[in-house]
């Protein structure tokens, strides 16, 4: 379907990408990945046809034109969301103009009429025509519209929505190439988790670019990686192939030294005793095999240091309480009410919840910055607080470097400190020294995160600490914040992290909070379909809303899905399992042989 050769992609005077050959077969889900910056979203744009390579060639099948997300969304447009969404479904219009005319040829009595309108009524069967409809409203209540939003016009929503409705029309249009750039942005965790088991479900072939880790777990057949300027295919999803990179660079490295071992043996010799009369000969001897050695390079690090905290200081077994408050900012109704929640040190609470819905107002009344206009907060003894919230990288100092803005923010780090915690988070080098006005929003984000890993304290309260972290970053971070031993309060839409550090887990609910022990599968479903929500499910009919004969419909879709969908990873992991046994038993018979051929190494590389 989609064939890179020999590609070279330049920005500026940078090279992005260097003389890059792959090809992309039918079917297959790629995840694009790499660090930011790599050209991820360069690359799209040259297979998409918006920006021109250096060099090289993009080969599309014939006829196939790739499906992108538009980053200005729907903006202006006076359509309903529903008019919207189902504008690029043109295999949809096309059938039912056919119909039309058909069947104003039957009623005008033309000849031959009633077979054609017969032809299309069975190609509008075959094709799921008259399905249509509820396909267009499970993709539009997938994305978290209710019913009656779907009749509302697009320049009456936020432009989050917008970009909800740029997306349903995206998916709707059903396009052969799929490129999506960062397609879970403005979406909550609800709406991520049913896009995740849609792509995977869809058949659809695709590139995806994203941050969301469970996104590129449940979704990609393969993953791309770009990195210092080549593109290296991997099978498997982005586990898979955090795993697999590991024990290939480690198999490397193991080869390398090895190898490094036998030619450092054979120049001491060569070197002791080339010049002696007696041992010239084998001396020689040694050199040839010295010479005909092929080289095995040692592997390509990042050379990240890792991220820790500092260790959390001492304090009260309880660092805040909140009873009964009700909490909201302006003059307005509180946001959320009769809020009451005990912190306990080494708890790890991750907080759900919409868009709206007041996440950010509960960390602000935890933090102590927004008084309870009712009921109470309370503050244990000798509480340290750490907070982390993407409005801070505004406040930074435009004129300060990267490494004064940390120190600025976590005065008592030392600046070897300082460099580990940036260098973990992916700023490395010269970066540091960057003034942070000359910083991407990313990297501005990575300036006040790594302030915040500076600075000793017991109760941690993040908001969305992973936008912008490309996987191994987020992964570092993980690590990090499962050592933490003090209590840490987490909002976020990062399904992966939620599961990974979580020990409970809170929902925000009609401005209501509703906290349980644990990570359940359906904390990721909306409040209608938890286990024990009183949440009020929406109507049933694509015109009045889905009644309860629609929402059971609904759920047995996803059951399905998610049968299906670990019946194939199941199925992939088996084969991947063989793949890596023959692999070992292919790696253990060569080592005999490695003993006594040092050229031998190579192959295990």
């Amino acid at each position: 379907m989609l064939r890179l050769e020999s590609l070279t992609l330049t920005v500026g005077t940078v090279d992005l990408l260097v003389d890059v050959d792959w090809h992309l077969r039918p079917g297959r889900r790629v995840g694009l990945v790499g660090r930011n910056g790599v050209g991820k979203t360069s690359l799209l744009r040259v297979i998409a046809g918006e920006l021109a390579p250096s060099a090289g060639r993009v080969h599309l099948r014939g006829g196939v034109r790739p499906g992108t997300l538009p980053q200005q969304a729907v903006s202006g447009s006076s359509a309903t969301v529903w008019e919207e969404a189902s504008s690029r479904m043109d295999w949809l219009h096309t059938l039912e103009a056919r119909l039309r005319c058909a069947q104003a040829d039957v009623d005008a009595g033309v000849p031959g009429a009633i077979e054609r309108l017969g032809q299309v009524t069975e190609q509008m069967r075959l094709r799921g025509a008259y399905a249509a409809e509820e396909r267009i409203g499970e993709v539009l209540h997938g994305l978290g519209f209710r019913p009656e939003d779907w009749h509302r016009p697009c320049n009456e929503l936020s432009g989050g929505w917008q970009m909800r409705v740029a997306l349903a029309r995206l998916l709707l249009s059903e396009p052969e190439l799929l490129l999506l750039d960062e397609p879970t942005n403005h979406l909550d965790i609800a709406a991520r988790t049913w896009l995740a088991g849609f792509l995977a479900d869809s058949g659809a072939t695709m590139i995806v670019v994203s941050h969301d880790r469970f996104l590129l777990d449940t979704v990609c057949t393969d993953i791309l990686e770009l990195r210092h300027r080549r593109a290296t295919a991997w099978p498997g999803n982005l586990s898979t192939w955090l795993v697999e990179r590991q024990r290939r660079q480690q198999a490397q490295e193991a080869a390398h030294a090895r190898q490094q071992a036998e030619i450092d043996r054979l120049q001491r010799f060569v070197d002791r005793f080339g010049a002696k009369a007696t041992k010239a000969a084998q001396a020689r001897s040694r050199q040839k095999v010295l010479d005909r050695i092929e080289r095995i390079e040692a592997p390509e690090t990042e050379g990240r240091p890792t991220l820790r905290l500092p260790d959390a200081p001492a304090g009260a077994l309880q660092p805040v309480r909140l009873v009964d408050a009700d909490l909201g900012f302006g003059d307005g109704p509180p946001v959320l009410r009769g809020v009451s929640l005990d912190l306990e040190r080494g708890q790890r609470l991750a907080v759900l919840g919409p868009n709206g819905c007041g996440k950010s107002t509960l960390l602000a009344g935890l933090a102590g910055t927004l008084r309870p206009r009712r009921g109470r907060r309370i503050q244990g003894r000798d509480v340290r607080l750490g907070r982390y919230a993407q409005d801070l990288a505004q406040e930074l100092p435009p004129d300060l470097s990267a490494v004064d803005a940390v120190q600025q923010l976590a005065p008592l780090a030392p600046v070897q400190r300082v460099r580990q915690a940036l260098g973990a988070l992916g700023l490395q080098g010269d970066a540091q020294l960057r003034p942070v006005g000359r910083l991407s929003g990313g990297e501005k984000a990575r300036v006040v995160l790594a302030g915040f890993a500076c600075r000793p304290a017991n109760l941690l309260l993040l908001d969305e600490p992973t936008n912008h972290l490309d996987a191994v970053t987020a992964d570092e971070l993980a690590r990090a914040l499962e050592s933490f031993e003090g209590t840490l309060v987490l909002v976020t839409h990062d399904r992966w992290l939620v599961e990974r550090l979580a020990t409970h887990v809170a929902h925000i609910v009609d401005g209501r909070l509703e906290v349980h022990p644990g990570v359940r599968p359906d904390d990721f479903l909306p409040p209608a379909r938890r286990a024990g929500s009183d949440g009020r499910a929406g109507s049933a009919s694509v015109a009045d809303g889905p009644s309860r004969a629609r929402e059971s419909w609904e759920e047995r879709k996803a059951r399905q899905r998610s049968e299906q969908r670990a019946a194939r990873r199941l199925e992939r992991l088996h084969e991947e399992l063989e793949a890596a046994e023959a692999r070992v038993e292919e790696i253990d018979a060569a080592m005999v042989e490695v003993a006594t051929d040092p050229d031998a190494l190579q192959v295990l590389v």
